[in-house]
């Protein structure tokens, strides 16, 4: 395997982690507040795309 493949691996690895991290903090968010998870994570989706257009 190349070190490129390699790269590419770990940082898809380290994105999956993320991607983990942040539905449990809305599963979390959604559970301290009675929200449902769903809106939670609809909201969450809404505003990450609202801020990326932003930053882009």
């Amino acid at each position: 395997m190349s070190d490129e493949s390699n790269l590419y691996d770990e940082a898809i690895e380290r994105i999956d982690e993320l991607v983990q991290d942040v539905i449990q903090t809305c599963d979390e968010v959604a559970d301290k507040n009675h929200y449902e998870k769903e809106w939670v994570l609809d909201r969450f989706r809404d505003r990450f795309n609202k801020a990326k257009r932003i930053n882009d």
